[in-house]
């Protein structure tokens, strides 16, 4: 995702990070091992995951090939103590292959600018079950 290195337009960039998210992750997950890096950390349901490699093997893990997200919110905020940093809150309806209903979902993402681009830096996910 590429943005001015001099100023950031953080709803722009919530918006656009969150589209190009989910419309990865739904036709090509592989392809968002390049939002991670060495120092990512995901917390996938309680279990906190460390790293590019162990993030891309905890998605092929997921047990379905085939999901598609419905966007219901999405909020961004900047970080002010982190110049150039977007936090991004999304909740949506997770369709799963095979499961006759959606089920209800919650993600952050911790953005951090590197050169022209975000990462993820912190990525935190929640089915909202119960």
């Amino acid at each position: 995702m590429a943005a001015s290195p001099q100023s950031v337009n953080f709803e722009e960039v919530g918006k656009a990070f969150t589209q190009h998210f989910y419309m990865t992750f739904d036709t090509n997950r592989e392809g968002l091992a390049s939002l991670y890096t060495d120092q990512s950390l995901m917390t996938y349901e309680g279990t906190q995951i460390m790293g590019q490699a162990a993030i891309m093997n905890k998605y092929r893990s997921l047990g379905f090939n085939q999901a598609k997200h419905n966007i219901k919110t999405q909020d961004a905020h900047p970080n002010p103590l982190q110049p150039n940093a977007v936090i991004v809150f999304v909740t949506g309806d997770l369709q799963i292959e095979g499961q006759e209903y959606p089920m209800k979902f919650a993600e952050v993402f911790h953005l951090v600018q590197t050169g022209a681009s975000f990462i993820i830096a912190n990525h935190i996910f929640r089915l909202n079950i119960g």
